[in-house]
């Protein structure tokens, strides 16, 4: 009769630790999220405020951009969400595909980029909503 109670007792401190655990992870997650959406936020904000200012200048552009698309694949690579992850991904693809050799498409990259990151922060928002 006795052994009945403590199994009954070690059992339901195992499951109190795994639904601890799985709380602990869930938290955990929700918290990489909110983080990274709050880095996107700021990135997509910084970038949208020098593509102005940068047109004129192809290299301060290309490492503009660079930088943006390394701080958005970071906040990705800690999202703990699928949508979000993508969506932080295809924007700093879209980054890191612009073709920047000189003024001419230094123009249109920074054209692009403004439109490609309306279109993602869209996306982006309603991942982190």
């Amino acid at each position: 009769m006795r052994l009945l109670p403590r199994v009954l007792l070690t059992t339901s401190a195992a499951a109190l630790t795994l639904t601890g655990c799985g709380e602990l992870q869930e938290i955990s997650g929700t918290v990489d999220k909110a983080q990274a959406c709050l880095e996107a936020t700021q990135v997509t904000t910084q970038i949208v405020g020098q593509l102005t200012s940068l047109r004129d200048n192809p290299e301060q552009l290309n490492q503009a951009l660079d930088e943006a698309a390394t701080k958005l694949e970071g906040a990705a690579a800690k999202a703990g969400d699928t949508t979000l992850q993508e969506a932080l991904e295809g924007l700093a693809n879209s980054y890191q595909n612009l073709d920047i050799t000189d003024v001419n498409s230094a123009v249109d990259a920074a054209q692009k980029a403004a439109t490609d990151t309306a279109r993602y922060v869209s996306d982006i928002t309603a991942a982190c909503t």
